[in-house]
């Protein structure tokens, strides 16, 4: 049982006794519960007792492409695992009021530009390997200048309402993405989910900070993948 593992393109968490996968080349959920779900915590605990009666549990996610046993190009089955954070880099009940210079204004629509025509065009798999290797190429060059970090993050929240796009968290968190990139800042893009009712949501944090989310959201789904 211990042979099963992800696929790179495959996410998952545990959400109470239920496991959520997240298949980026498929851009879908599934939720996993019963026991399958059973063999996923043994699977995730190294427990080799995690066969039943009827068979492998587990057999069909790997046929689904949720599970492999095909050590190239896939990871020890393990679930996500993010630190919550627990303050916002803004203060939420303050409008932010930070002055926009000339380039943050050139980069403010250069990043959300991009972010439109990366989720028009591109698959959402691409679009996340994409964010994963710059960040792998670029960060822990310098630690995360928390005042400028917040200042970028002020003035893309007072420029925003001049771009023309919906609210929608997606859009939200890679344009910051874009925008922080730009400044050498990157901070991780986490998606989570929750059940009951159903839900899946995606903001930006970097330790103990939420850039674009409230922490009391956040902190109410549970982080299934983080770029």
């Amino acid at each position: 049982m211990d042979d099963y593992r992800l696929p790179v393109h495959v996410h998952c968490c545990q959400r109470g006794t239920a496991f959520v996968f997240l298949d980026l080349k498929q851009d879908d959920y599934t939720l996993v519960s019963g026991p399958a779900a059973d063999a996923l915590r043994a699977l995730a605990n190294h427990d080799a007792k995690s066969t039943t009666a009827s068979g492998d549990p587990l057999v069909e996610l790997e046929q689904g492409g949720l599970l492999t046993k095909a050590h190239a190009a896939a990871r020890p089955f393990a679930p996500t695992d993010v630190d919550p954070a627990n303050e916002t880099l803004l203060d939420p009940d303050e409008p932010p009021t930070a002055t926009a210079r000339i380039a943050d204004w050139w980069n403010f629509i250069a990043a959300c530009t991009s972010a439109a025509a990366r989720l028009r065009w591109h698959p959402i798999e691409r679009t996340v390997t994409s964010v994963a290797k710059r960040k792998a190429l670029h960060a822990g060059r310098k630690p995360l200048d928390v005042d400028e970090a917040r200042r970028l993050t002020a003035v893309f929240h007072r420029l925003r309402r001049l771009f023309p796009a919906n609210y929608l968290c997606l859009f939200d968190s890679l344009a910051l993405v874009e925008f922080l990139a730009r400044y050498d800042v990157f901070p991780t893009w986490v998606f989570g989910v929750r059940l009951e009712p159903w839900g899946a949501h995606c903001w930006i944090q970097h330790g103990p900070f939420t850039f674009n989310e409230g922490v009391e959201k956040a902190a109410s789904y549970t982080p299934i993948m983080a770029v």
